[in-house]
């Protein structure tokens, strides 16, 4: 039944485009398997996931264009009843969504307009505090002589009904791109008015009706000599009145370093998500420094070290190792409540094969240790390892 939906989908796309537009698709498809060991209860669990994304970009002139991003999730196929289900079961992974569907223009006037539904609530510099949850947005890029000004409205939740505006989760971007030398400075405001209770899709940011965020920030990315730089820096303030509300003021950091030594790339890496009773600066879902710490283990309320090494063997054959350091900023009062852990260590390794300019395949390991939040030690050492093939097209 997916195949013919796809198909259909496909179809239409083709057929609806103006005879003169061009069309161009890309993208990648991969099949998975993984293993855990769960450092919580020390139990292991083996499943499969895949991912098919293909990404659709209708050209209707030189100014005019139209992007369209499928996705196609299956995770933790455990069961027939995984496989036919819909996102009801269990993790909600067994669904095909249209995650970006969304046109651009650009006018003479110097402003380029974009529109429509993505995967990019507050997103702004680097991945640090971007959250990928799906919603309708307007941005206006405009070229001025010192940058690029840029202006994004986001409806994150119409709540009640699109007849009446009392209920809705509204978020505005003010920001500008400025290039300086060998760098590209970012400074942007965003300001959150939840008129209902909201949380982001990762439960970190919980907000009561009539509550309100705001968020100032700054992206500097750039190189010195061999050394590529990648930063943000940002500060923000919820206010939600509500009986033990998510109310609190907040800094965040991500700063990371990478360059080449005698055939080695080394990366290093800092995050930091300061705390304020409960609050904790959001790092979001789009910034992964670790395969656990940052993925499967969320890192807000934490402080991050992190050193990557990676080699190329051959033409074909590279792989990594990463080390990292992560420990909770969070007070005693407030770490049963809010923590994931007290601290914790872990240590990644990956090995890849590039069978051929599409077909790449990927293993690793992920091994993790440290303490929980009442800063016992884990039940267990967590391990997560998989094996992988992907093809890009």
């Amino acid at each position: 039944m997916f195949k013919k939906v796809f198909a259909a989908m496909l179809a239409g796309l083709f057929i609806s485009a103006p005879a003169f537009a061009e069309v161009k698709m890309s993208g990648s498809y991969f099949i998975k398997g993984n293993y855990v060991n769960d450092p919580d209860t020390g139990k292991d669990s083996r499943y499969y996931e895949s991912d098919l994304e293909v990404k659709t970009s209708i050209i209707v002139d030189e100014n005019t264009s139209v992007d369209i991003t499928a996705e196609a999730f299956d995770t933790k196929w455990v069961d027939s009843n995984y496989i036919s289900g819909g996102e009801a079961n269990a993790d909600g992974q067994n669904y095909f969504e249209v995650s970006k569907a969304a046109m651009t223009h650009k006018f003479t006037t110097g402003t380029t307009f974009i529109g429509g539904i993505d995967s990019n609530l507050d997103a702004w510099g680097t991945a640090f505090g971007d959250n990928a949850e799906r919603m309708y947005f307007i941005q206006a890029d405009q070229t001025t002589p010192f940058g690029t000004l840029t202006f994004k409205t986001e409806k994150i939740n119409e709540g009640g009904s699109t007849t009446t505006d009392n209920a809705d989760v509204d978020g505005y971007l003010l920001g500008l791109t400025m290039e300086a030398g060998a760098f590209t400075i970012q400074p942007a405001l965003y300001y959150l008015d939840a008129q209902s209770a909201w949380t982001d899709d990762l439960g970190v940011q919980a907000l009561s009706a009539g509550s309100s965020a705001t968020k100032a920030q700054v992206a500097v990315n750039g190189k010195i000599g061999s050394i590529n730089l990648e930063s943000e820096l940002g500060f923000a303030s919820y206010d939600d009145d509500a009986l033990n509300g998510y109310d609190g003021s907040v800094f965040g950091l991500w700063a990371d370093a990478s360059t080449t030594v005698a055939g080695l790339g080394i990366n290093a890496g800092i995050l930091y998500s300061g705390t304020d009773d409960q609050v904790a600066y959001y790092v979001g879902d789009e910034l992964c420094p670790m395969e656990v710490l940052g993925d499967e283990v969320l890192i807000d309320g934490a402080t991050l070290a992190r050193v990557k090494v990676s080699k190329a063997i051959t033409e074909t054959v590279s792989v990594d190792t990463s080390l990292a350091y992560a420990m909770t900023n969070y007070d005693d009062d407030d770490k049963a409540a809010r923590a994931k852990f007290d601290k914790g260590y872990e240590f990644d390794v990956n090995a890849y094969y590039k069978a051929s300019d599409a077909v790449t395949l990927s293993t690793g390991v992920a091994i993790l240790d440290g303490d929980d939040k009442n800063e016992d030690s884990f039940e267990d050492t967590g391990v997560w390892g998989y094996v992988k093939m992907n093809v890009a097209f």
